[in-house]
């Protein structure tokens, strides 16, 4: 599920969005599951 306020990035092509509203499901761009970004 897709955290609410979360940023998922895709490590194919480097699409970022951002989470409005939680849901089911998981994000998917270029054929991959999105990675939740994380700040180091």
């Amino acid at each position: 599920m897709a955290k609410e306020g979360g940023i998922y990035v895709c490590d194919v092509c480097g699409q970022v969005i951002e989470v409005k509203k939680s849901g089911v499901g998981t994000l998917v761009c270029c054929n991959q599951p999105m990675r939740l970004y994380e700040e180091d």
